[in-house]
Formats: structure tokens, sequence, C-alpha cells
């Protein structure tokens, strides 16, 4: 029921969070400052294209593995979104559960 909805930025960012804390932050830290894994926090990632983006949290990168079984396209994009315009990092993109789709589907 949630799929084909147009969501907010703000609707985004609660979502995001919510997904971020239950699976990111034990490894970039609650603030995005870092942890066991690198900082989001103005980051090269959360500042670059979302194609990089999306690309570390469906496909993995080094230690970090693929998220793309494990959560959603609405909690990727709502977590992509996040990661984005949290801490300071104010990209001001929104990105979409359909995005997250059509990236997995090479569109």
């Amino acid at each position: 029921a949630t799929f084909g909805k147009e969501w907010t930025f703000d609707e985004l960012m609660a979502k995001g969070e919510e997904v971020y804390n239950n699976s990111c932050s034990t490894c970039h830290g609650v603030n995005g400052e870092g942890g066991y894994g690198p900082a989001l926090k103005n980051s090269a990632i959360a500042l670059g294209p979302i194609e990089g983006h999306l690309s570390v949290v469906v496909n993995g990168i080094g230690r970090m593995s693929s998220f793309a079984e494990q959560l959603s396209e609405v909690e990727i994009a709502a977590v992509i979104h996040y990661e984005r315009n949290a801490w300071g990092n104010d990209m001001g993109d929104i990105i979409q559960p359909v995005d997250v789709l059509n990236y997995k589907q090479g569109k």
C-alpha cells in the first residue's frame, strides 16, 4: 500500500531515521559520524550522486553487505533520503521507492 505512494520530504525523513536507527547506526554511528563503518556525515557517498549512494546500499561495498534483500524499496529510498538530508548534509533531493526499483531493474 505504501509502494506506489509519492512520499513527501518529511515522511521520508521520518521513515528514513527509523530505518537508519534499526539497520545502519550500529556501524555508521547514531549521528552519522562513523564508528565501525565510515562516517556518512559530510561523506562523498551522501553528498555525491544518488546513483552512487543507491549502488552502495543496494549492492554493498567493501565490508558492508548488500541491503537489497534485507530492506524494501520503501526502506531503501527512505534511508538514503535520510542520509543525504540529515546531520547537515542537506542535499535537498528526494528519492522515491520507484527510483530504487528502477535502479534494481537497471532502468
